[in-house]
C-alpha cells in the first residue's frame, strides 16, 4: 500500500470525523455572539450545514478515491459510515421534530 492509498482512505476518515465534529463546535462557538434576528440564526444553521456538506463531499471524494486506487479501504468505509450515520440522523431527527411540533398547540387557537 502506498502512501497516496493511506492519505486518500484516511482523509476519508477525517473528513467523515469532522461531519460530526465542527458543526457541534460551531453552534456552541463561545466567541461568536448571538444572533440578534431569527434570521441570522437561520443563517448561521444553513451555514452550518452547508460546512457539513462540504466535509462530507470531500469524504466521499477521498473514499471513492481511496476504492478506485487503495488495496485496504477499511478507514475509507468508515468515513463513509460515519458520513451516512450523520445525515441519516439529521434527517430522521428534522423529521420526528417537525412531528412533534405539529402536535403541540400553540395557544394561540383560542384568541
Amino acid at each position: 500500500m502506498s502512501a497516496l492509498d493511506q492519505i486518500f482512505a484516511g482523509g476519508a476518515l477525517v473528513c467523515g470525523l469532522a461531519t460530526w465534529i465542527v458543526p457541534p463546535l460551531l453552534f456552541a462557538a463561545p466567541w461568536k455572539e448571538r444572533p440578534r434576528t431569527s434570521l441570522a440564526a437561520v443563517g448561521r444553521t444553513i451555514g452550518t450545514l452547508v460546512i457539513a456538506a462540504c466535509f462530507s463531499a470531500a469524504g466521499v471524494l477521498l473514499a471513492l478515491l481511496a476504492f478506485a486506487f487503495a488495496q485496504n479501504t477499511d478507514l475509507a468505509w468508515y468515513g463513509l459510515l460515519a458520513i451516512a450515520a450523520f445525515w441519516v440522523l439529521l434527517v430522521t431527527g428534522s423529521y420526528i421534530g417537525s412531528q412533534c411540533s405539529r402536535g403541540q398547540p400553540n395557544g394561540t387557537e383560542g384568541r
